[in-house]
């Protein structure tokens, strides 16, 4: 069994699509489905969010797979967190171990059109709304 964070790097690369849960086109709830499941950990899926899945609706399904949220100033690799975009909670990443050192950020960026993997700056820990440890 691999770890989340090397689980996710197995998605890199691979282009954005809403709602997407396979190698040829994901989104970010379905790196996190996938990268669990390749760890074969199957947990529930959640496809019935539009292209804004707020008003609490994402941190209520994290709540429901993971339990209680845990301290934002304690990430580890592995975590998976809750971004704030555009003042509401639309998105999820997986925490890695940055390659230079520190922690990362793996997800599926629709900005770039694929999954992604780069530094947790200080930029992206204040857009963090929540955090789990599967």
């Amino acid at each position: 069994m691999t770890a989340l964070p090397e689980a996710a790097r197995g998605y890199l690369g691979s282009p954005f699509r809403h709602q997407g849960r396979s190698r040829s086109g994901l989104d970010c709830v379905g790196l996190v489905v996938l990268a669990l499941a390749d760890q074969g950990r199957a947990v529930a899926d959640v496809t019935t969010y539009g292209r804004d899945p707020h008003h609490g609706l994402l941190e209520q399904h994290l709540v429901e797979t993971f339990g209680p949220a845990i301290a934002r100033t304690d990430l580890h690799p592995g975590d998976i967190v809750a971004i704030e975009y555009s003042g509401a909670t639309r998105h999820v990443a997986i925490v890695g171990d940055y390659p230079g050192g520190g922690l990362s950020l793996i997800h599926t960026d629709q900005t770039v059109g694929r999954v992604t993997e780069h530094r947790l700056d200080s930029r992206w820990h204040r857009r963090i709304t929540g955090a789990w440890r599967p």
